[in-house]
């Protein structure tokens, strides 16, 4: 049975400006597998629009482990800015605090991620995220990927 991150996760992605807007870089083969409190879930472009689904991922991209108290902060972004939600995310996966951490774990290679879309989203952050990025270390795009990979 889905949780309230699950529910809230659904929602906010398949209805929020600013998540619509990130993810419409994305191809029909993004998949991003969710772990959450509750049980496993995804993120997929399949249909051509933003999906949370139930189930483990089948091919994900990357893995992000997501702690309900994250799930909140993410989902309680409103508007269009998705160069706040970029700073939002990313704020969390860094944040030192385990119960608003959010895990990233790469499974794919640079040249499929870029293929994915995930390259545009950033670019959708514009320059709020570039700044934020680049005040805390990460150079370039492929950075990003290397710094969130453990490299």
């Amino acid at each position: 049975m889905p949780g309230a991150s699950f529910e809230a996760l659904k929602r906010f992605f398949e209805t929020a400006p600013a998540a619509r807007a990130a993810s419409r870089p994305l191809s029909r083969e993004a998949e991003v597998g969710l772990d959450l409190a509750a049980g496993p879930a995804r993120f997929t472009m399949t249909s051509g629009a933003p999906a949370v689904e139930e189930g483990a991922g089948h091919d994900p991209d990357f893995t992000l482990t997501i702690p309900d108290e994250a799930a909140g902060r993410i989902t309680s972004a409103s508007g269009d800015d998705v160069g706040e939600l970029g700073i939002e995310f990313f704020k969390l996966a860094v944040s030192r605090d385990p119960s608003l951490k959010v895990r990233i774990r790469i499974h794919a290679s640079t040249p499929r991620l870029i293929s994915h879309g995930y390259l545009g989203v950033l670019a959708a952050g514009g320059m709020k995220v570039g700044w934020w990025l680049l005040k805390n270390g990460v150079k370039n795009p492929k950075a990003a990927f290397d710094r969130f990979r453990g490299r």
